[in-house]
């Protein structure tokens, strides 16, 4: 398992624009700062079950599909990709309204948690996660796990509540679309250079499984 690897990319998951982070910013807006931190715990809680289950599938293809690291590690320098190119070249020019709700700590909770655990991004992100910080999955390891939990919960907690404070004390900014498309083209530049170290990546396991022994 390599920690920095596992690490960064969990950063970089929660910083990319989607659902959790437009919900942070739009709740950060409305209800202010100290607020949006039961949203942020919501969206922590709401990510453990997805980490789960992708972790369980990773193991099941391990020991069902030997190739099944190299097609994850494709697909996912695919999306990456796609998501890259629909960033650079429709990019957005204003966020979505808010919806109205009432201000309660516990429907703010309620509303992370099923950003989060409804996303269908969060899935295949775990997914490429494992993939590229070598989580070993030959089976549960409670070290591995624990160490996955952590991290992934540590990074979306302290990243939502980096964009809950931006929400709270820079509006006027984050609704200006010339600052919004800027934003959502420099992302994807960086989910293009994602996409192209993961392809390296499966070259070179796909490079190295074929070498004779």
């Amino acid at each position: 398992m390599n920690g920095g690897v596992l690490i960064g990319i969990c950063l970089m998951a929660s910083l990319s624009p989607g659902p959790a982070v437009l919900s942070t910013i739009e709740t950060s807006l409305t209800y202010g700062f100290r607020r949006t931190l039961w949203h942020t715990l919501g969206l922590a809680v709401g990510e453990i079950p997805q980490t789960l289950f992708a972790l369980a599938a990773s193991i099941w293809m391990t020991n069902h599909f030997p190739l099944a690291r190299a097609v994850i590690g494709i697909l996912g320098s695919l999306w990456f990709l796609y998501l890259a190119c629909g960033l650079i070249f429709r990019p957005r020019s204003q966020l979505p309204e808010v919806a109205s709700m009432a201000g309660v700590d516990w429907q703010l909770f309620g509303r992370g948690v099923w950003v989060n655990f409804s996303n269908p991004k969060t899935f295949p992100w775990m997914l490429v996660i494992i993939q590229v910080s070598n989580l070993p999955t030959d089976a549960w390891h409670p070290m591995s796990v624990l160490a996955l939990l952590l991290v992934t919960i540590g990074s979306e907690t302290s990243v939502m509540t980096f964009y809950a404070f931006l929400g709270d004390r820079l509006r006027p900014l984050l609704r200006t679309p010339r600052v919004l498309r800027l934003t959502d083209r420099l992302t994807g530049l960086v989910w293009a250079l994602l996409a192209g170290l993961m392809a390296w990546q499966v070259w070179t396991m796909l490079h190295s499984s074929a070498k004779p022994y």
